[in-house]
Parts: C-alpha cells; sequence; structure tokens
C-alpha cells in the first residue's frame, strides 16, 4: 500500500517544545457515590503522566475527600474536577453547584463521626481554600488543595 506522503515530503521531526504554561486538566462527573473513585483515578493517571507518582497517595485521598463532599452535600446532578501543574505547584479543586461554604468549626470537631474530612486535606495538604464560582457560570463554588511537586534532578 502506498502512502500518500512520499518519504522527502514528511517534515522533519522535531521534539515537542515544553509548554510555558499550566498544564490544566478537566474532568466532568456525575455527582454520585462513583464520584470519589473516579475522580481519584483520573488525579492518579494526571500525576502518573508527568512523572509525579511521589503525590499520588496524598494527592487521591484529598481528592476524595472534596469528591466526597460534593457528593454528599451539594446541590446539582454533576461536578468539574479541575487539576493544574503548574510546576512547583500541583491543584486541584472540585466545583459543585452548592454556594454554602465549609466552616471553620466543621473542621475543628475532632468526636465528629462525620465532617473530618476537610481537617484531613488541611493537615495533609501544603494548602487548600475555597474558590468562587467556576469561569463558564455552571457551579456555585469550588474547592481546592495544593501540593508541592516533586523536584527532579
Amino acid at each position: 500500500m502506498e502512502s500518500d506522503y512520499e518519504s522527502d515530503d514528511r517534515p522533519p521531526r522535531r521534539p515537542p517544545v515544553p509548554s510555558k504554561d499550566p498544564y490544566v486538566y478537566t474532568l466532568q462527573s456525575n455527582r454520585n457515590a462513583t464520584s470519589a473513585k473516579v475522580c481519584r483515578d483520573f488525579v492518579a493517571v494526571v500525576l502518573g503522566s508527568v512523572g509525579q507518582e511521589g503525590l499520588v497517595e496524598v494527592a487521591t485521598l484529598c481528592t476524595s475527600e472534596l469528591a466526597t463532599n460534593a457528593f454528599l452535600h451539594a446541590e446539582g446532578d454533576s461536578l468539574t474536577l479541575r487539576v493544574m501543574i503548574e510546576p512547583p505547584r500541583f491543584r486541584v479543586l472540585v466545583y459543585d453547584a452548592s454556594a454554602q461554604l465549609p466552616t471553620a468549626g466543621r473542621l475543628a470537631a475532632p468526636d465528629r463521626l462525620h465532617g473530618r474530612g476537610l481537617g484531613l486535606v488541611a493537615a495533609l495538604a501544603d494548602a487548600w481554600g475555597t474558590a468562587d464560582a467556576d469561569p463558564a457560570g455552571m457551579y456555585a463554588k469550588g474547592i481546592w488543595f495544593e501540593l508541592h511537586a516533586e523536584q527532579k534532578g
């Protein structure tokens, strides 16, 4: 079978030039009982694809907490997970349709059976917080955490 290109017509192969822009990966998920697993797996794959396997355990635990909170406490039928890699920062943000922000009181109650997930995120992440509505206007708020990427070298 003949190719549409003769060997002399092909452009020369060049390695891709690394982007100076942050890498952003987005996943939209139904807000249901499987959301946390889907979001966890997505974050693990993204981290593995950029050589940050050392962050997977903490990142997937924190992601699971954010996605579980969106499933249990938010409104609407979907959530959006945004993963941004801007070395040395790695940030995960979960948007949902509930405008209600988490309160510090819920984070400080170690004797409660529920409501300690954000306390885990606060303890494990390098930073965490809330975000305003997503840029597309589909969601009322976001909750995010940030880890510092491993330095290669």
